[in-house]
């Protein structure tokens, strides 16, 4: 199993006892091993994924010790007995990352924390459901809290789960000794066989009679799996027995597990990231819009947007054929190009607001200089063509100037509603 969830940053980077770049795991097979270093995940996918998502200023990992007779873990399981074997911190770029800073409307999070490791195999089959929707409930109002303690926990010094998450994303691989066992009656009584039970009621992480879609969210990954792919994470059954093969001392879903813990979770890392951006520029359109026109916000933000949305939003796997399906996958349950969208025309109207009112400001300081300035100067000719232009002379000029300014402003609607629109937008302003 895999957690993956949003986190606010403020330690060092890297955090004490991590190491630059993405975790290492090792596929063992007969013909030789394969490891997953930021590089081999290149060969397989794309080079412009390293300052996204691999590259040492990007992610970090760290390796967690395992009990023995002598030494106890070196991280506690969580209440619900999942184990940790490895730690991962992905953090936004430094365009991003700058970008966030310069927001008024300070996000929640600007980084992911990704906790590899696995549930206990003893457990009962709903018993394994129950564990894995408590291994990712990060509400601080459920259990007081104990689940998100946990993984704030688990996380370095100057590092904690983001105050929006309630709910992990994760990827779960269950596989048996022997063939999977039926898991609720409800749900064969609707049609479903073993492996479809499992699907359903890990990817809703409920005991509960499932409802969801899976000819939606189903797609075929390496092995043929059984695999639900939505906004809750990605889940994969073993229809085949586990055993380890003759004279080979691996798991016969090594293969499947080794791909899960990292082109797979790279994939929906990705996807946790472009959540995070896309809700980082909807608040800070949402507060733009309640706040004084302001030009310069607007366009920084346009800016930004049109950045994130040539990296982040518009990343691919190129060659990766597997984790491109999980990512689009992922991208069609939740709506990111429709979220994309919707915030493309909220800062396209938002420009255009602003630009309104700069013209009708324009328009109204020009509008008040010809109110004033025309009785104004036609006065002070008058003035200055008085055979005894004095200083008594000229108040008696400007007493019937300022009388008819007034009047004009009075008297005409045009005039009066910019004055006074403009009396409000100083006030606005300040």
């Amino acid at each position: 199993m895999t957690l993956v969830f949003g986190t606010s940053s403020d330690g060092a980077w890297p955090p004490e006892g991590y190491e630059p770049g993405p975790a290492v795991f090792c596929w063992r097979r007969r013909e030789g091993e394969t490891w997953s270093t930021a590089g081999s995940r290149v060969k397989y996918t794309h080079a412009d994924l390293v300052d996204i998502i691999w590259g040492p200023e990007v992610r970090c990992h760290r390796a967690v010790s395992q009990p023995t007779a002598d030494e106890p873990a070196s991280q506690e399981p969580s209440p619900s007995g999942f184990v940790v074997d490895t730690i991962e911190l992905v953090r936004l770029n430094q365009h991003a990352r700058s970008s966030l800073v310069a927001m008024r409307s300070r996000p929640p999070a600007d980084s992911v924390a990704v906790i590899h490791g696995r549930l206990p195999g003893h457990l009962a089959p709903m018993d394994l459901v129950a564990a894995l929707r408590h291994s990712a409930d990060l509400d601080p109002d459920r259990e007081q809290g104990a689940y998100r303690a946990w993984a704030n926990s688990v996380l370095p010094p100057g590092y904690e789960v983001a105050r929006d998450q309630r709910e992990a994303t994760y990827l779960a691989l269950v596989t048996s000794p022997t063939s999977l066992p039926q898991l609720s009656e409800r749900s064969a009584r609707a049609g479903l066989d073993a492996a479809e039970q499992w699907l359903v009621h890990l990817y809703e992480a409920s005991a509960d009679a499932p409802s969801t879609d899976l000819a939606s969210r189903q797609i075929s990954l390496a092995g043929d799996l059984p695999t639900v792919v939505g906004q809750r994470g990605l889940v994969s059954v073993g229809t085949r027995s586990d055993v380890v093969q003759a004279g080979y001392p691996v798991s016969y879903y090594e293969g499947s597990r080794y791909q899960q813990r990292t082109l797979y979770t790279d994939a929906l890392v990705m996807g946790r990231l472009q959540d995070l951006l896309i809700d980082a520029v909807d608040t800070e359109v949402e507060h733009a819009a309640r706040a004084a026109p302001d030009r310069r916000r607007i366009f920084r933000l346009e800016r930004d947007f049109l950045v994130f949305r040539r990296s982040y939003l518009r990343a691919t796997f190129g060659k990766g054929f597997r984790p491109a399906l999980i990512l689009r996958t992922w991208q069609r349950h939740a709506d990111t190009q429709g979220r994309v969208q919707i915030l493309k025309d909220d800062l396209t109207e938002l420009s255009r607001q602003v630009q309104t009112f700069e013209t009708e400001t324009t328009n109204a300081i020009l509008g008040l200089i010809a109110t004033i300035g025309l009785p104004l100067a036609t006065g002070l000719a008058i003035w200055a063509g008085l055979p005894d232009a004095g200083t008594r002379s000229l108040w008696w000029t400007l007493g019937p100037v300022g009388a008819v300014i007034v009047t004009l402003i009075a008297v005409v609607p045009a005039l009066r509603r910019l004055t006074l629109n403009a009396f409000k937008r100083r006030h606005r302003g300040e």
